[in-house]
């Protein structure tokens, strides 16, 4: 009896740990990534686009999807999706001065605020965007 007792209790933590992780390979919307980044020490990626963007899709379809560049980003980031035709979106994109879609932006928690460590423009192909990837990754002190 005290055996079964104890693997329930053992499966139960298991179960309750399970749940309690965080999912990094889902994005989630900017205050939420914010939390789970400076509570992980990661790097938050804002990456801001728009439904009627074909440099989204491209990036979406043969960059952002691609297993390379998910595993790093679910190893090493939180991502922040943030759609600039909302109206927080668009308030984001004014704080963050994104000149269109897509746009990165790369920030780091350090000294008791958000920091910006970089950012870039435009769709990319899949190499140069993990190259930026972990650069930035570095920058932000997430890579050690």
């Amino acid at each position: 009896m005290y055996a079964h007792r104890v693997l329930w209790s053992l499966l139960v933590l298991t179960l309750a740990a399970a749940l309690a992780a965080p999912d990094f390979g889902r994005w989630y919307p900017f205050g939420a990534a914010l939390d789970l980044a400076r509570a992980h020490g990661r790097v938050v990626l804002v990456y801001f686009h728009s439904p009627h963007c074909p440099y989204c899709d491209q990036m979406n379809t043969f960059v952002l999807s691609d297993p390379q560049v998910s595993q790093l980003l679910e190893d090493r980031f939180v991502v922040a999706s943030v759609g600039t035709e909302t109206p927080e979106g668009q308030e984001l994109a004014r704080r963050y001065r994104v000149p269109g879609t897509p746009t990165f932006v790369f920030l780091a928690f350090r000294k008791g605020a958000w920091e910006e460590v970089g950012r870039f423009f435009g769709s990319r192909p899949r190499a140069q965007f993990l190259a930026e990837l972990r650069q930035m990754c570095a920058k932000g002190g997430a890579c050690e």
